[in-house]
């Protein structure tokens, strides 16, 4: 089976936006491949100081010093330029990836990606809004024809659409370049997230305290030395328990102490459910995370070359989420106000204006240019977000839930081709095949079961190993078949408080070609439910079967009396 390699360029300015935005592609596009048996092979080019992000995903990082990591080493603007183009053009070219995933700017940062865009075979733009007139001028739109597609990740404030392209679906935007309208791109679903609770124990905030998170983006502005320790004491002065996201790049002096928390590592998303509040810079991961999250914030944008953070910020105002600062000793006086007006209201308009993470249409988008795009629609129904709303599907690790998606989601189209064509041709043969099916199958009972196991309080593990073990006993039970069974024996076995016990038992039944008939389940869940000890069970289960050497089927539908009676 040939490797997907995919590649994502994210090499770009001061903060981390355009890192993060590829790992969460590639984060969904490991899922999907994974739930069609597609094997995939992830890298990240970047020279955000922030690589061990990539690190935390399991995401193999080629890592370059970034621009300030260079200008700080006192190595001169042309030096870096032609140690970056060449390594650039190099890791291209040694990788030879499948797909090419650019963030923002089509050349690349150094204008180096011309050079190598043809040794990509298939190639995506990630077009992050940028101002009107970095879009217009020829190096930015003129090489927006070399992508095969441009994924537009919405913004869910200025509305903007880059690169004068149209947005929706697949067609329209530039020559020869399709475009696809994503919502924001974030990197976690909503339902990943921890609880509250969870969050602010991560974070070190006491019962009771009002924590307010502190970031100024990836912290190489050059006012972040003296504004962030400036802003820590104004927000402690006032009552406020402070969590410091000062970035990777950050380099002033370090605030630690009581009421304060240090982020080591970089602030992800997981934690923000633990603030009350934020305190930011307008840029365009760090808002939208936190509209997200429902987050109320107070703004002190900053000036970037491509990203218009003042109207982010005076947007983010309009919509009633948050107030903008002018001066950092506005703060503490912004915060009360939104205090006063209901941080759980303020939070709820928030939310309201991201209600999708954009992450996993992003990634079909980008890998329906080298996977068909129908195959990559039914993996992703099985995947979709809603299943970590489930206790179960929240306990399951993700290896796990694309396995159990396996099991009772059915083939998919393709696998169903496969499979019918080879029907065809051992009929052709002669063989005896039986009926092939008319069109793929539906999708599988995934909710249904994850539902089940949470009425039931099945341990999450051993009930997708009990599941296994049906299908390994009864090989012709998929889909729904295995979802019925699941249902009639899950409940007697809740009832005996075994699971163990009920995993040993199903391990040791041999294993019988078809699908068993109704009446054999219900005859085994009897047995079951009728049980003292689902050891013994098994035992003279095992016994039955020796004695008079019928099948499992046979056996467990024998009335009581008519050979050896099971306890």
């Amino acid at each position: 089976m040939k490797t997907l390699t995919l590649l994502s360029y994210a090499i770009n300015g001061r903060g981390m936006g355009h890192l993060v935005r590829q790992l969460a592609i590639l984060r969904e596009a490991r899922r999907l491949c994974g739930a069609l048996g597609l094997r995939v092979e992830p890298w990240v080019l970047t020279s955000s100081e922030a690589d061990t992000l990539a690190r935390r995903e399991g995401v193999p990082a080629l890592k370059m010093p970034s621009k300030s990591m260079f200008r700080d080493a006192g190595i001169e603007p042309a030096r870096y330029l032609a140690v970056a183009r060449g390594w650039v053009l190099q890791t291209v070219a040694g990788l030879r990836p499948d797909l090419l995933l650019v963030d923002t700017f089509p050349g690349g940062t150094f204008g180096e990606l011309a050079a190598c865009l043809e040794l990509a075979p298939r190639r995506a733009l990630i077009a992050r809004a940028v101002r009107p007139e970095l879009a217009e001028i020829d190096a930015y739109a003129g090489l927006l024809p070399l992508y095969d597609r441009k994924i537009i990740p919405g913004d869910a404030l200025l509305g903007l659409d880059p690169g004068g392209g149209g947005g929706g679906g697949a067609g329209g935007g530039a020559e020869g370049a399709a475009s696809a309208a994503v919502p924001p791109i974030l990197s976690r679903q909503r339902e990943e997230l921890p609880t509250r609770a969870a969050a602010r124990a991560s974070l070190g905030v006491a019962e009771g305290q009002r924590a307010v998170l502190l970031t100024l983006g990836g912290g190489g502005d050059p006012e972040a030395r003296r504004l962030l320790p400036r802003l820590v004491d104004l927000l402690r002065n006032d009552g406020w328990h402070v969590v410091i996201a000062a970035g990777p790049l950050y380099d002033g002096p370090e605030r630690r102490g009581p009421g304060i928390t240090w982020l080591d590592r970089y602030l992800s998303l997981e934690l923000l459910p633990g603030v009350d509040a934020a305190v930011c810079a307008g840029g365009y991961n760090s808002v939208h995370e936190l509209l997200y999250c429902g987050v109320p914030m107070v703004l002190l944008p900053q000036r970037r070359i491509a990203d218009d953070q003042g109207a982010r910020a005076a947007a983010v105002e309009a919509a009633g989420a948050g107030r903008v600062a002018a001066r950092p000793d506005e703060v503490p006086a912004l915060l009360n106000g939104l205090v006063e007006a209901g941080l759980d209201a303020v939070g709820a308009r928030a939310a309201a204006l991201i209600p999708t993470n954009g992450a996993l249409e992003a990634a079909i988008q980008a890998l329906s240019l080298i996977v068909p795009e129908e195959e990559l629609r039914f993996a992703a129904a099985g995947l979709r977000p809603a299943l970590l709303s489930s206790a179960t599907g929240r306990a399951l690790k993700p290896e796990q839930r694309l396995q159990l998606v396996e099991l009772l989601g059915g083939d998919s189209p393709g696998r169903w081709r496969s499979r019918r064509a080879e029907g065809l041709r051992l009929r052709d043969e002669g063989h005896p095949v039986g009926a092939l099916p008319e069109r793929p199958p539906p999708r599988g009972e995934v909710d249904a079961f994850l539902a089940l196991c949470d009425r039931h309080a099945a341990p999450a593990g051993l009930a997708l190993s009990l599941l296994v073990e049906l299908g390994r006993r009864w090989p012709g039970m998929r889909g729904a078949a295995l979802a019925e069974a699941a249902a009639l024996l899950w409940p007697v076995i809740a009832e005996t408080d075994d699971w163990m016990g009920a995993y040993a038992l199903l391990r040791t039944l041999p294993v019988e070609r078809g699908a068993p008939a109704r009446a054999t389940l219900e005859a085994l869940a009897a047995q079951i439910g009728a049980a003292d000890d689902l050891y013994a069970l098994q035992r003279a289960i095992h016994r039955t079967l020796d004695g008079d050497r019928r099948g499992l089927s046979e056996a467990l539908a024998t009335p009581p009396g008519a050979g050896e009676e099971l306890p």
